[in-house]
């Protein structure tokens, strides 16, 4: 003979069976008795994700400008060596002669 599963179980995977889509409405519709306006914070969600590329965005456009700029610089100064590193005695600043 079957034997019959207790309810709880039952109830238990049934919850889990419940598609996203219903169980977004499930959510939707308690927010909506409790008062609180999804669209507004979808709304919200949104903009604050906006905001955050738009801030990425920023950052990286300053660094980057940065970048160039210190790149512009080393290489103005590469110009004016006439061999590069010649000012440089490693074996000298070693020892601390000069």
């Amino acid at each position: 003979m079957a034997t019959r599963r207790s309810t709880s179980d039952e109830n238990n995977a049934s919850i889990a069976n419940i598609s996203r889509t219903r169980r977004a409405q499930l959510v939707a519709e308690f927010e909506g008795e409790l008062g609180i306006d999804y669209k507004a914070r979808a709304a919200a969600a949104e903009a604050e994700r906006r905001w955050q590329v738009r801030k990425t965005f920023i950052v990286w456009t300053v660094a980057l400008i940065f970048f160039t700029i210190a790149l512009q610089k080393l290489w103005i100064m590469g110009k004016d060596v006439d061999q590069p590193f010649s000012d440089m005695d490693p074996i000298d600043n070693l020892f601390g002669e000069e």
